[in-house]
Order: structure tokens, then C-alpha cells, then sequence
């Protein structure tokens, strides 16, 4: 285990994918979303797609863990458990697609979907209708989808929620904990499907003290009174990041 650490503390990268994850754990202190969408495009550059989604799910996973009591209370859980369902049934997929696709094609994807979600929620085109259970598990399934091929299962679900009339408190609790089911799921199934080098849960294990900084530094800046000027900042971050990650700068990490 020690001579793991002693790789990774060496790994060119290093530097680059705790860099990523302090600023993951930024915009989603402040905004109870954003991991994935800045932490998968920039770390594209330095790791595999695998590599990539599987060492981020482990720290935020364990991250969020500590919260889950706490956001139980406040969240709709069985709203959760049907976007759970509907994660459950597509993932699979999604992850298929993943190991079939090329690098370029995983960096590509995952900023063209950051790029058109930043879009949606910059000029507010958001879903208008009832949140009814159907819609739920709907964007439970595409999450899915988005979760197991780009690493991202969040677009969909966001989408729904910020639109919804539902009370900021449980829309937060619902996408913190639909993110933590996500984690678990992408996680188990990666290690099921895939060989994963240790090297990779090292990474991940090492980045949740970035990350944990990150979180709480967003948690405390932010301030409800001046929630424009902070989502603006995350959107800028987030918009970065996904540039950043289009596979047109000439970086390329071979799976």
C-alpha cells in the first residue's frame, strides 16, 4: 500500500487532478452540484475515461457520505429511490459506451453535455411541467445514461429540479443524494466490468482531502442574499472546464 502511495504522490498528473478536485468541491459547495462537470474535463487530460469516473466517484462518495443523515431528513426519499430505479435500469448501458468509445469521443462528449446544460441554465430553459413520477423516472434513466458513458448523471435530474416548485432545502438534499447513489452504482459496476488499475483508487482516495476544502470553503462563501453573483462565478468555472476538456488542444491520455 505505501509503495502505491509513493506512485501516485510521482504521478506526473498529480497536481492536475487534486487541482480538479478542489475546485469540483468548490462549485458544488455553493451549489449542491457541479462535481463532474468541472472535474471530468479536466482530468481527461491526464487519465483514462475510466480512470477518470471511477477516481472521482470515490471521493465524492465519500465526501457527501458524512452528510447523508442529515440530508435524509430534508430530502423526499422516495422521489430519490425512483431516480435511483431509473439510474439502475440504464447505467449498464451507458457504461458499455463508455468502453466502446475513444478518448477524443469521451472528451467530446462529456463538454458538448456540459456545454448544453451550462446553456439551459444560463438562459433558463428549463422543464416547465408537473414533476410527476413518470418524469422522475425518466430522468432517473437518462441520468443513467449520462452517468455510465460521460460519468455525469446529474444533467437530467438538475434540469427537472431547478424547474421544479419544490423548496430550495429538499432540491439540494434530493440532488446530493441522488449524486451519492450514483457514486455507489458507477462505482460497483466499474469494478465489476472493468480493470481498474489500484493506482486509480489511490487517486481517488488521496483527492477527497482537495475536495472536503473545496466543499467547505463554497459552503461558507456563499451567501443567499448574493446567490447571483456565486452561481455566475460556478458557470464560469464550469463553462472553463468543459472548453478546456474538448479534445482540440492536443492532449490525449490513451485508455
Amino acid at each position: 500500500m505505501l509503495d502505491l502511495f509513493l506512485e501516485a504522490l510521482s504521478f506526473d498528473g498529480l497536481i492536475w487532478i487534486l487541482a480538479a478536485a478542489f475546485l469540483a468541491g468548490l462549485v458544488k459547495g455553493f451549489t449542491g452540484f457541479g462535481t463532474a462537470l468541472v472535474f471530468i474535463p479536466l482530468v481527461a487530460q491526464v487519465l483514462t475515461s475510466v480512470e477518470a469516473v471511477v477516481s472521482m466517484v470515490i471521493f465524492d462518495f465519500i465526501g457527501i457520505l458524512p452528510m447523508v443523515p442529515r440530508l435524509s431528513k430534508d430530502a423526499k426519499v422516495p422521489d430519490v429511490l425512483r431516480l435511483g430505479t431509473g439510474m439502475i435500469l440504464t447505467t449498464p448501458i451507458g457504461l458499455l459506451a463508455l468502453y466502446l468509445m475513444s478518448q477524443s469521443s469521451f472528451r467530446l462528449l462529456a463538454s458538448v453535455m456540459i456545454l448544453i446544460l451550462l446553456s439551459l441554465l444560463i438562459f433558463g430553459i428549463r422543464y416547465r411541467g408537473e414533476l410527476t413520477n413518470r418524469i422522475i423516472y425518466l430522468s432517473g434513466a437518462l441520468g443513467g445514461l449520462f452517468g455510465g458513458s460521460a460519468g455525469m448523471p446529474g444533467p437530467p435530474v438538475i434540469l427537472i429540479y431547478l424547474a421544479s416548485r419544490s423548496p430550495p432545502k429538499i432540491i439540494r438534499a434530493n440532488l446530493l443524494l441522488y449524486a451519492t447513489f450514483g457514486d455507489a452504482l458507477i462505482f460497483v459496476l466499474c469494478s465489476l466490468f472493468f480493470n481498474i488499475s489500484s493506482l486509480v483508487f489511490i487517486f481517488g482516495i488521496i483527492a477527497i482531502i482537495p475536495f472536503a476544502i473545496g466543499v467547505g470553503l463554497g459552503s461558507k462563501v456563499f451567501n443567499p442574499k448574493r446567490e447571483g453573483i456565486f452561481r455566475a462565478v460556478a458557470y464560469i468555472v464550469i463553462g472553463f472546464s468543459a472548453i478546456y476538456g474538448l479534445p482540440i488542444w492536443g492532449f490525449e491520455k490513451v485508455n
